[in-house]
């Protein structure tokens, strides 16, 4: 019984996926070529410049008239007794430094706010109640060039804060930890010298925390000495479209669109013949003990016909009659017939390579 051999057709199939593959690949090079073709805005970053800063809170802590210190202070990262304290006198130190001239502007506020802390189940303080009390204020401060300074005093008074805390305390008959925090908060404006934009916005905020409601305490500074950063411009370009290149593209896509239309059509009935080959073979193979091919179509006009839906049907006609399935090939790798005769009917298969459309087999 003969064979059919559906390598050719499988290796058909392989050809047409590789070059579908390949019309993708144009088809992506001529989608690039026109996006490269219009040519948008491209943008940069340009540094303009960099600055650096220095900040910090110098302070001492003054003490009353007492028998015990010769010296009317205490300087900073010490243990201080609170009842001994007159008042903090604090320089708040700003230095800015740009590598380029610039035109700036800043401001800064000083400010204690008191706060009553209560230590919760977790062991973290909660803040039950905070109260800010300006100090001063200083507006725009204008200038020009690569750096610029603040030296700002403050005197602290120490036990009007810590009167407030022991009133409140005393009031609401709470258990609490209580400090002041004092915050010089600076404000920076800055672009480069007679341009217009103005790329640098910065706050530097330095805190003293400074414990309330204390027999002794130590100042705890809440802030970063020193930083900087580089500031960019961000510059965008335009260029004019290249008329060639997006002519290409859209060639170039044209063509391959078409091409991956009759490729994916031709992979299509290629796919349905192999399917209709593997069906055949499959027939011819485990049939072949009670199918004969013969050569020649059967004249089957003097017959009545009986159409079967499906091989298996046929099969069950032979197991009732044991007469032989009779197999013709109409067109190679497109039709085949199988036919039973048995006296005046004729049941009839026909295989069609139409039959495997959208990959369903009919048997």
């Amino acid at each position: 019984m003969k064979q059919k051999n559906e390598n050719e057709i499988i290796l058909k199939q392989w050809v047409r996926v590789f070059l579908i593959i390949a019309v993708i690949a144009v088809m992506v090079v001529s989608i690039v070529s026109i996006v490269k073709s219009l040519n948008p805005k491209d943008s940069g970053q340009e540094e303009l410049y960099s600055y650096t800063y220095n900040s910090n809170l110098d302070y001492k802590v003054y003490l009353k008239d007492n028998s015990f210190f010769t010296s009317p202070y205490i300087g900073m990262n010490k243990q201080y007794i609170t009842s001994l304290i007159d008042y903090i006198d604090v320089n708040a130190i700003y230095n800015f430094q740009s590598t380029k001239e610039l035109d700036y502007s800043y401001n800064y506020s000083i400010v204690a706010t008191t706060k009553g802390l209560y230590q919760n189940t977790d062991g973290e303080d909660v803040e039950v109640w905070s109260r800010e009390y300006p100090i001063a204020n200083q507006g725009d401060q204008k200038g020009s060039g690569k750096s610029f300074k603040i030296n700002q005093n403050i005197k602290l008074d120490y036990n009007e804060y810590n009167d407030i805390m022991t009133d409140f305390r005393n009031q609401f008959g709470l258990s609490l930890d209580a400090r002041v925090d004092l915050s010089v908060k600076i404000n920076i404006t800055a672009g480069l010298k007679n341009a217009s934009a103005k790329e640098l916005q910065t706050t530097n905020n330095m805190v003293l925390e400074i414990p309330l409601l204390q027999q002794t305490m130590n100042i705890k500074p809440n802030y970063i000495n020193s930083g900087g950063d580089t500031i960019y411009s961000t510059a965008e370009t335009e260029s004019s479209i290249n008329i060639p290149l997006l002519i290409f593209g859209i060639v170039l896509l044209g063509i391959s669109l078409v091409v991956f239309k009759i490729l994916i059509k031709s992979l299509l009935a290629v796919t349905r013949k192999s399917e209709y080959v593997l069906a055949l073979n499959k027939i011819l193979k485990e049939y072949a003990d009670i199918i004969a091919e013969t050569h020649n179509m059967p004249d089957l006009d003097k017959y009545d016909v009986i159409n079967v839906k499906n091989f298996n049907d046929l099969v069950d006609v032979e197991e009732e009659l044991h007469s032989p399935i009779l197999y013709f090939e109409v067109k190679e790798n497109v039709e085949s017939v199988f036919v039973i005769i048995s006296n005046n009917t004729a049941y009839k298969f026909t295989l069609r390579e139409s039959d495997f459309d959208h990959f369903v087999k009919k048997c």
